[in-house]
């Protein structure tokens, strides 16, 4: 049996290799991105919400009235 026919040519496993790498190394470096993005969509978010608790606890001084406002 002859199975030249086949056969892939030279260059395909060094295209799939080199492939593999960028998308390993674009996986890497985006790991290096989206933690400090997460990190700081975190922090904002903390600190957002501290703002939001602090502005509720500032307007419901006073409130416990016999009407609740």
């Amino acid at each position: 049996m002859d199975r030249t026919s086949s056969r892939r040519p030279w260059w395909v496993w060094p295209l799939v290799f080199c492939v593999l790498v960028a998308v390993l190394v674009l996986l890497d470096a985006a790991w290096y991105v989206a933690i400090p993005i997460v990190f700081a969509v975190s922090v904002g978010f903390e600190w957002a919400w501290d703002r939001y608790a602090n502005w509720r606890a500032h307007r419901s001084h006073g409130a416990n009235g016999p009407r609740g406002r």
